[in-house]
This record gives C-alpha cells, sequence and structure tokens, in this order.
C-alpha cells in the first residue's frame, strides 16, 4: 500500500522512528477501515460495534489483555504515542475516533437496511468515516507539530481540519469509485449522480470540481491562520501545525493516486 511513501511525505523532517510509527498508524487505519468496506463479507451491526468497544477501551483503559491480533496491535501503537503527548491531545485523539466508530456505525446499519443518503447527508458522515481527524491527532505527535495555543482561531483550525477530512475523504472516494459500484456501496460520485440525475462520468467531472475546491479552501484557511497576530513563539507552532496538515494534504493526494488500497485482488479472501 506504499505507506512508507506517505508517510515520507506526510512528515519529511520526522525521525526514522516516527516515520515508522506514522506509517504503522495509517495502516493500522485502513485496515480496521477495509476489514468493513473491503472483506467481501457483509458487516453486521453488532459484530462492528463488538470491535469498537473492544478498541475504545485499549486507548482509554490502557491496554488490550488477552485481545485480539488487531487490540494489541492497537495497544502497541497506544503505548508509543500516547504517554509523548499531553493529557488535551489524548482526551482529543479518543473523541475522534470514537466519533470514527460511531460513523461506521451509522455506516453499516444503513448498508444493513438498504438506506440511501441523500448528498448533504452522506458529506458529513464521510468525513467522519475517512479517519482522517484521528490521522491529524497522531501527526501532531510524529511530525512534532502539536495543537498550538491560537486564542481566536479555534474555529479556524476546525475548519482546516474538516477541509483536509473532506479532501481526503472525496479523493478516497473518487479513487474507490470503481469498485464501491461494484459491491453496490454508497460512494460520493454515485450518490451526487442518483441525487442529480447525472451520469456516473459527470457525478466524477463535478466530485473532481469539489474536491478541488476543498483544497483551494483548506490553503486558504492556512493563510489565514498564518497571518493571524500572535507573538513570535505562538506563531511558529501555529506555522508547524499548518505545515503538517499541508503535506498530510499533499501526501494524501499523491498516495491515493498510486496505492494499491483499491485493488480488488489485495484483499484477503475471508477463511
Amino acid at each position: 500500500m506504499r505507506l512508507g511513501e506517505l508517510a515520507e511525505l506526510t512528515a519529511p523532517e520526522a525521525s526514522d522512528c516516527d516515520l515508522e510509527l506514522t506509517a504503522q498508524w495509517a495502516a493500522f487505519i485502513c485496515l480496521v477501515d477495509d476489514r468493513f468496506d473491503r472483506s467481501r463479507v457483509d458487516a453486521r451491526p453488532e459484530e462492528v460495534a463488538s470491535l469498537f468497544n473492544r478498541l475504545l477501551d485499549v486507548i482509554t483503559g490502557g491496554h488490550a489483555g488477552s485481545g485480539s491480533g488487531i487490540e494489541q496491535a492497537l495497544d502497541d501503537l497506544w503505548r508509543r504515542t500516547a504517554p509523548r503527548m499531553s493529557t488535551q491531545w489524548r482526551e482529543r485523539f479518543v473523541a475522534d475516533y470514537r466519533d470514527f466508530t460511531l460513523a461506521t456505525r451509522e455506516e453499516v446499519i444503513s448498508r444493513t437496511d438498504s438506506v440511501r443518503l441523500g448528498l448533504s447527508d452522506y458529506i458529513l458522515r464521510r468525513r467522519r468515516t475517512i479517519t482522517v481527524l484521528p490521522m491529524a491527532d497522531i501527526l501532531e505527535c510524529t511530525a512534532s507539530a502539536p495543537w498550538p495555543g491560537l486564542p481566536g482561531g479555534e474555529d479556524l483550525m476546525r475548519a482546516l481540519r474538516l477541509a483536509v477530512a473532506d479532501v481526503a475523504g472525496w479523493t478516497n472516494d473518487l479513487a474507490s469509485a470503481e469498485g464501491d459500484l461494484r459491491e453496490d456501496r454508497d460512494n460520493l460520485v454515485t450518490v451526487l449522480s442518483r441525487e442529480r440525475g447525472c451520469s456516473l462520468s459527470s457525478a466524477r467531472e463535478q466530485v473532481t470540481v469539489m474536491r478541488d475546491g476543498r483544497v483551494r479552501d483548506f490553503h486558504a484557511l492556512a493563510v489565514s491562520l498564518t497571518a493571524m497576530a500572535v507573538p513570535g513563539t505562538e506563531r511558529e507552532g501555529v506555522r508547524r501545525y499548518v505545515a503538517a496538515l499541508g503535506s498530510f494534504v499533499a501526501a494524501t493526494l499523491h498516495w491515493l493516486g498510486v496505492t494499491h488500497r483499491f485493488d480488488a485482488l489485495w484483499a484477503p479472501r475471508p477463511v
């Protein structure tokens, strides 16, 4: 899946140890997501709830006990990350990952009940299921770019993070559109086609325009944040944080064009 390349592009100044940690977090996030989306097995809501409850126990209770391999993997990652970060960071990561788990449960229930979302509802859920916000939290650690104290800039910071999530989610949907269509899974391309009554090729073009617009939104927000009048030491923190997210956006756009994640042949067959 070329996650080492993703890590190097995302955190180019990180140590080898932190590049490895970045790539391993990305692998964990992708494989948990693909467990339900690309495993060729219809996930049941209770199965999703059970797994995510166990994973949340790891990052809130601090240990995996005698859990499954996936719980032990998260426990290993958490032990190498959380102690380096503040209590506020740990609370934010848990909140972001919990929201991802809730959105994924909602998605599986919708799929089980054959519920089709409208475009606006799909967009809101997609930014929660893409798992970008937890990964952005990880970059605070591995890219040495912690959330800066920025009085008066909190709303801009949140808007910047949401722009990153939308860019990644929509680019992901462009990359996986054919596979999602074959598997009858909702995707921004197919949802837009259905809602606007247009062809899939036209929908793809429209989603590309939407995605490019969100990239511009990100850069405009980044300029606004770095231009804010803050003391010198805080200005450097803002610059590092914005630069880390900018590298993440650029790396994601590149990686989603070259990864084999969406090649149906890579996913293991159910036993």
